[in-house]
């Protein structure tokens, strides 16, 4: 994908990187696969990616990373571990990677997502016990008391893709309805 981007522009300006599993259960539920594909999706794809992306960025002066966490990866919710680890691990790497980069003009932000009613969430909907759990949980447990749109999210990538954060690098942008915080 990298490469096919650079033969066909020339160049690559922004990186959004957005893939993700869950994995549910605690530690004595989720088997070591399970941590161990957890982490290949949710971090280490991103990882590549950027490797693949910022020589090009570098030469050509600038470009902007936007790798997709959660907001599980800044605070925890129960049986989860899995995804949790994962997402705070990239979260630590997006900070470190902006850090090595910020002097090649490459902003390298997180963005940190909290509900979205996508079917994403389906093995967690499963475990809450259903649609109509979730939906209480959501109602009693997120101050704004709804999902995010994915209008929404896409807006918060936009931002950071744009020169409207221009002076954000190493950031975890959480995008939650407040649930991070209740």
């Amino acid at each position: 994908m990298i490469s096919s981007t650079i033969a066909a522009y020339g160049r690559i300006d922004i990186l959004h990187n957005h893939a993700g599993i869950q994995i549910a259960g605690n530690v004595e539920q989720v088997e070591p696969k399970g941590m161990d594909i957890s982490y290949q999706v949710n971090t280490r794809a991103h990882y590549y990616a950027a490797r693949k992306a910022i020589p090009f960025m570098k030469k050509q002066g600038g470009g902007v990373i936007i790798n997709t966490a959660s907001n599980s990866g800044v605070f925890y919710g129960s049986e989860m571990l899995a995804y949790t680890t994962s997402k705070a691990a990239t979260i630590a790497m997006t900070k470190q990677m902006a850090v090595d980069y910020a002097k090649y003009n490459i902003r390298i932000n997180a963005l940190c997502p909290g509900w979205v009613d996508t079917v994403f969430n389906e093995p967690y909907i499963a475990q809450m016990g259903g649609r109509e759990a979730i939906e209480k949980y959501i109602s009693d447990t997120i101050p704004i008391g709804r999902w995010a749109t994915v209008e929404e999210i896409a807006e918060s990538v936009l931002f950071l893709a744009s020169s409207r954060s221009a002076f954000m690098t190493g950031h975890a942008l959480v995008v939650d309805g407040g649930e991070c915080i209740a």
